[in-house]
């Protein structure tokens, strides 16, 4: 008997990740896997769950509180609800979880999880503090530091705040963190360091002081991403047939890449890309399939961009 293929009806993409938990409402309501009285069941049990989390804010000596607190804190219920509804196999299993366990009880479960990912976090952040490159780079070196990043393991409310990601974080990632709150965004941009940082640690520290001197003589004062500008110098090295670690090809080397480059169509420049790519992973034994997918999906993005570009061209 073949297998039949379980039918989802809520699609994933239409979900906020930022906002899980009423995006994930809305959509349940809009394709009737919510009814009315549903909707109208945990809208009441998320108002007793926020009277709950209110008196113990007041420590029970109170009712009264400000309509911006209690906004908070209802986002940051909204929050936790929605961090564990995520781990759910399919947006149809969160449903129905919605409609068949209490709102407290998967608040409490959001929770737990909150836990475990704050110190996941603050794990990889020690990590990523010995992995640090050595730069004069400003934003880099001041989102790292104890009032950057530092801020966040310092002063983030699990309780009330959940969904705040209070950190001075100024330094710009190759691959932005886009759609997270919380204690998921402040994981996601200390992951995506950790993989940038390995990628630079295979080359020596006055290569790219150069390289990046060559870019800009201020770079320290630059908002740069510094992976961006060694990767794309690796890759032209690639491209070049010169070694990698290099860092480095002559003005001769540009002028042939570009008269040979310039002939491709997009589908030939897409493979050389690849060639090129695999190269790298070679000469430098990558061999971490997470680090991979970090670079591939730096140059999926410049394909599509670039692509976007030949269409208006072409178009015209």
């Amino acid at each position: 008997m073949a297998n039949i293929e379980k039918r989802h009806i809520i699609n994933r993409h239409n979900l906020s990740g930022e906002f899980y938990f009423t995006s994930i409402l809305q959509e349940a309501y809009s394709c009737g896997l919510l009814s009315d009285s549903d909707l109208e069941n945990i809208q009441i049990q998320c108002v007793s769950l926020l009277a709950y989390k209110t008196e113990r804010y007041n420590m029970g000596k109170s009712s009264s509180i400000r309509v911006e607190t209690a906004e908070s804190i209802m986002k940051s219920n909204f929050y936790s609800i929605g961090l564990y509804l995520k781990t759910l196999p399919d947006p149809d299993d969160a449903v129905f979880e919605l409609k068949t366990v209490n709102i407290s009880e998967l608040y409490e479960r959001g929770r737990k999880l909150i836990n475990i990912k704050f110190k996941t976090a603050r794990h990889i952040y020690n990590i990523v503090q010995k992995n640090r490159l050595d730069t004069p780079n400003h934003s880099y070196n001041s989102t790292l530091g104890e009032d950057g990043i530092g801020i966040f393991f310092k002063s983030y409310n699990i309780e009330y705040k959940a969904h705040d990601c209070s950190a001075s974080i100024d330094y710009q990632l190759c691959n932005p963190v886009n759609d997270l709150a919380g204690v998921e965004f402040i994981q996601k941009y200390i992951e995506n360091l950790y993989f940038e940082n390995d990628f630079c640690k295979n080359f020596d520290n006055e290569r790219i002081h150069h390289l990046l001197s060559g870019y800009d003589e201020n770079y320290a004062e630059l908002l740069i991403n510094i992976f961006e500008q060694v990767l794309t110098a690796a890759l032209g090295c690639s491209l070049a047939d010169r070694s990698i670690r290099e860092l480095s090809i002559t003005e001769e080397d540009i002028w042939r890449l570009y008269e040979k480059l310039k002939k491709y169509d997009n589908d030939t420049l897409m493979m050389a890309i690849n060639s090129a790519v695999n190269h790298i992973y070679e000469e430098l034994n990558i061999t971490n399939h997470s680090l991979k997918g970090y670079i591939e999906k730096k140059f999926a993005k410049d394909c599509n961009e670039y692509r976007d570009c030949a269409k208006i061209k072409y178009s015209r």
